[in-house]
């Protein structure tokens, strides 16, 4: 059933990219992010990363696909050496990061879900899988989530007070609640803009 209602088609995890990669103009700290994160055009909402400290660390890109649900690119770096978790989260608000990016509220669950992949009573729409972040603290990866809509439906993500991507310190082992172990807020990204 969780299959069938959350499911991750693509997952595309690169890490420690060489120096060979193209680069883009769009630099978000700690060096130059890769190019391109999404061709001109293809997002339908776009956002930098910050880290703890304020400072830029990372960038998304997010489609809305025609069948339903969303198409998530992120580009990160400052992370510690390997898996993170990442969840959508309430409220477009990063502003508190000093504290931990909390103003960012909780996980997004309209259906009042469980958390976590491989939970029973689960997912939460926020749920999304792990991101690596390789021995150079860079994590790229795209993901799709069919339990989230950016402007569709009753709930959408980019409600009056938008949403917010967040990065935890650990891995989450998608069935501890509440956040699945993953622990501090590291890194978060707003998307506002709604209705």
């Amino acid at each position: 059933m969780k299959n069938a209602i959350f499911s991750i088609s693509s997952l595309l995890i690169l890490a420690g990219c060489g120096n060979n990669v193209a680069t883009s103009d769009k630099d978000h700290g700690g060096g130059t992010l890769l190019q391109p994160l999404a061709p001109e055009g293809w997002a339908d909402a776009e956002s930098g990363f910050i880290n703890t400290s304020a400072e830029p660390t990372g960038f998304v890109a997010i489609a809305e696909s025609p069948a339903g649900g969303i198409l998530m690119r992120v580009d990160l770096m400052g992370l510690s050496k390997g898996w993170h978790g990442i969840h959508l989260h309430q409220t477009g608000d990063c502003s508190d990061h000093a504290d931990g990016f909390k103003a960012s509220g909780g996980h997004f669950n309209p259906d009042n879900r469980e958390h976590g992949l491989l939970n029973p009573n689960g997912p939460e729409a926020a749920d999304l899988p792990n991101i690596y972040a390789g021995a150079d603290g860079r994590a790229t990866a795209e993901m799709y989530n069919a339990m989230a809509s950016l402007t569709a439906g009753p709930t959408p993500l980019m409600d009056e007070d938008g949403f917010a991507i967040v990065v935890h310190a650990n891995a989450d082992d998608h069935e501890t609640q509440p956040i699945g172990g993953a622990g501090p807020r590291v890194a978060c990204a707003a998307l506002t803009g709604g209705p």
